[in-house]
């Protein structure tokens, strides 16, 4: 069966014209009219009424369809073959929380690139909520967020909050202090931060009310807003800087333990991913932290 000839019906069938077809064929009305002469003689069966505008005969319309599959398998089947051979990448769909040491995840995340170039990775930012449902269902294949104590997951780092204050602030010259401590001080927030929870529910516990003027969605906006002498804030042990000061606060004992979540241990680009994480230095994330803390 000669393809280009099937082609030359379509033309035809899908324009109403010959001379439209053979515009659409890009070749001449004659070639074409010919061509199509030939698939009827190979065909045994007339496939066009010959008239000013070509209807398709009875034999035409049923051959129609299975013309088009006809092509459409050919050109399934050349796309297959052409990349016969080549690598099959593996989708990998990595969804992380808000929050985490950038410089060290964008580093975990270009060097294990850099090593399966085997892998297709797709990255998703979202609350740590979200993450989970979107684990339920099947539409990310794991996570970076904060784990359970059911010891699932693939532990990669811990993490520590402290109070951080301005410079200028009362508070600036001690090394740690108590939640009293924040009765009425002006505070900034990030609500969807993993350590909120705990932290509403130890102010709740001891009747201290800090005085909320601030909400932010990122915890660098917070550090911002802290070095601004705006407020104080919790932040992650590892955003600490030399432009606040920072201090602890022994009653929030509260170390989130940050790590890979899957549901597919059959994934072949996770266990990928899963190996390499382990042996991902997230210590360097803590450089600039107050480790003495």
């Amino acid at each position: 069966m000669n393809l280009t000839l099937i082609r030359y019906f379509m033309a035809v069938a899908e324009t109403g014209s010959f001379t439209r077809g053979a515009e659409r064929a890009n070749v001449t009305q004659p070639t074409l009219s010919a061509g199509i002469k030939r698939l009827e003689e190979s065909l045994g069966a007339s496939l066009f009424e010959r008239s000013r505008a070509p209807q398709l005969t009875p034999a035409g319309a049923r051959f129609l369809p299975r013309a088009r599959l006809l092509l459409q398998e050919w050109t399934a089947a050349r796309r297959e073959l052409r990349q016969e051979g080549r690598p099959t990448k593996l989708r990998l769909r990595l969804g992380y929380i808000p929050g985490l040491p950038q410089r060290r995840l964008t580093a975990l995340l270009g060097s294990f690139t850099a090593a399966h170039p085997d892998v297709a990775l797709e990255i998703l930012e979202a609350p740590a909520g979200t993450l989970t449902r979107r684990l339920d269902l099947g539409r990310i294949d794991a996570a970076i967020m904060p784990l359970q104590d059911d010891g699932a997951g693939l532990t990669l780092f811990r993490q520590r909050y402290l109070l951080a204050v301005p410079p200028k602030h009362p508070l600036a010259r001690r090394s740690s202090a108590r939640i009293s401590d924040l009765q009425d001080q002006p505070f900034v927030i990030r609500p969807q931060a993993e350590i909120m929870p705990a932290a509403e529910k130890l102010f709740d516990g001891l009747n201290v009310r800090p005085r909320i003027i601030g909400r932010a969605e990122s915890d660098a906006a917070l550090l911002a807003l802290v070095e601004a002498g705006i407020g104080v804030a919790l932040l992650p042990h590892w955003l600490a800087s030399d432009a606040v000061a920072t201090l602890t606060l022994p009653e929030l004992r509260d170390m989130h333990r940050i790590g890979l979540l899957w549901r597919d241990e059959t994934h072949a680009a996770l266990a990928q991913l899963r190996d390499f994480a382990a042996g991902h230095d997230w210590d360097a994330a803590t450089d600039r932290a107050v480790l003495g803390h």
